[in-house]
């Protein structure tokens, strides 16, 4: 074999470590529960996927060469799972014999339920009821001390495994930061508020922020008592069930609250980009 080919073969076998690493693969079993609005998503009931999260029900981004349309509420399916840094889809998704699985995959009805409390969830043009949190340096934090300022606000955990959810909500709002900034100031304010109190403390959102921003003063970070979250994450109508003490089932929510302290808008899930959000922070900011 002439050198420069030997040359390149070794270039290539160093880099098989860097190019495994783009991206991860799993098989995944699960029956189909449902779909999304926008005709891309399938949400499956699946068991453990090894190494990355417990069973459980969840939405999934298929890729263009799925058909989804083909695909039924209660098929078995067997299908490749992609994660990347910034994204995740299945492909190759096999319809498999209905005894292949059991009625749910994951142990149990494991469909997520808000937990039960009296309080209404919120809409738009809601007053927001008092909540006390702690902020990512340990003070004590209200959603009323950002009253007389707009407030982005939205919910992660650190540990969350999937690019698409919780990390997605994270760049989005570092995007949107740097175009409110640029644009206000700090006068359009942003909240992060971790759903993971147990694991999520003071010095670990410190951590985490320093990787989307050097700006906790207009972004702020928060946790708060397990009470203290239940209450906040009803309120905007986000669940959050442990898995396997590590992972948490959740579906996401943004909201946009006015400097009255009123709900001004709320995207549910993850398919909202900075764009819009900053459209309805300029009609808010800019009316007319």
């Amino acid at each position: 074999m002439p050198f420069p080919y030997l040359r390149l073969l070794f270039v290539l076998i160093a880099l098989l470590p860097v190019l495994a690493g783009c991206s991860r693969s799993y098989d995944v079993r699960g029956r189909v529960a449902g779909f999304g609005d926008d005709g891309r998503t399938v949400i499956v009931e699946h068991e453990a996927i090894p190494g990355l999260m417990p069973a459980m029900t969840m939405p999934f981004n298929a890729d263009a060469s799925v058909d989804v349309q083909a695909l039924q509420p209660g098929q078995a399916i067997r299908f490749t799972f992609v994660v990347t840094r910034d994204s995740s889809w299945i492909r190759d998704v096999e319809v498999l014999p209905d005894d292949a699985l059991p009625r749910h995959p994951a142990g149990a009805d494991t469909r997520p339920r808000p937990a039960p409390d009296e309080r209404p969830i919120l809409q738009p043009g809601d007053p927001v009821p008092p909540v006390a949190l702690i902020d990512q340096d340990g003070a004590p934090l209200a959603l009323s001390d950002f009253e007389g300022q707009p407030l982005l606000l939205t919910f992660i955990y650190t540990r969350c495994p999937i690019p698409d959810f919780c990390p997605r909500m994270s760049r989005h709002f570092a995007t949107l930061q740097d175009s409110l900034t640029a644009r206000y100031g700090e006068v359009v304010r942003q909240l992060s508020i971790s759903f993971d109190p147990a694991h999520d403390t003071p010095a670990v959102l410190r951590d985490y922020a320093a990787r989307y921003t050097t700006n906790t003063r207009q972004w702020v970070f928060a946790t708060g008592t397990p009470e203290q979250i239940a209450r906040v994450t009803h309120l905007f109508g986000v669940y959050a069930t442990t898995g396997d003490g590590q992972t948490i089932d959740h579906n996401l929510a943004t909201a946009l609250i006015g400097p009255d302290g009123r709900v001004v808008e709320i995207w549910r899930g993850n398919r909202w980009t900075p764009d819009e959000v900053l459209a309805a922070v300029h009609r808010l900011m800019e009316p007319g």
